[in-house]
């Protein structure tokens, strides 16, 4: 099973994100646009997971989010990676109590470390939701903050974040469908067992 941990983002905020899409696609040319139907902010991709490790994924994640309180979240600045000068992959960042988000991504990290045959991305987590791969090089770099000037309203859309899903996802020749499987709810007492392993 093909599997990741994402965050839902709601539908006024997915709609401002590809507004923005529509508006940079007048003036960039990129090697692939990022669809924004279905949008999520994934915390941890998985890959491929042996199926009798769903309960205790399932189990981590519950664990997880009884300890974390329901969060804001808002969309942020546009950014680049690895940076504008030379860029792979064009983003939106997210701002709010972005801190919160980051420790529900440790914590699901120190959780997963205790299952043997389960891999995920141990990089630095930076929360943002992809726009667009290969974007062309300009001269002096993508123009980020005269984006963020010209594109960036001065109230994003924001929203609070109260689940956290787990996501399978098959890639059919019309596109990948992403089935949530599990859900877990924050400050939700699942479990009494301790979220950080001693």
């Amino acid at each position: 099973m093909r599997l990741f941990i994402a965050l839902d983002i709601p539908q006024e905020a997915a709609a401002y994100m590809a507004d923005i899409q529509s508006r940079l696609r007048l003036e960039v040319s990129v090697r692939r646009w990022q669809p924004l139907h279905n949008l999520h902010l994934t915390l941890h991709f998985l890959g491929d997971v042996k199926e009798d490790l769903v309960p205790a994924i399932c189990e981590d994640m519950d664990i997880v989010s009884a300890i974390i309180n329901p969060f804001n979240l808002r969309v942020g600045g546009f950014g680049a990676f690895p940076h504008a000068d030379k860029p792979r992959v064009l983003w939106l960042g997210l701002r709010g109590q972005v801190s919160s988000l980051k420790q529900l991504h440790l914590l699901l990290g120190k959780r997963f470390e205790l299952h043997q045959g389960l891999a995920y991305d141990r990089k630095r987590y930076r929360p943002h939701v992809t726009l667009a791969h290969g974007p062309e090089e300009q001269e002096n770099g993508l123009p980020l903050d005269e984006w963020n000037d010209r594109y960036l309203a001065m109230e994003p859309p924001q929203w609070k974040a109260k689940h956290v899903h787990l996501y399978r996802s098959e890639l059919l020749p019309s596109g990948a469908v992403h089935t949530i499987i599990h859900t877990s709810t924050f400050d939700k007492d699942h479990s009494k067992k301790q979220a950080v392993p001693e």
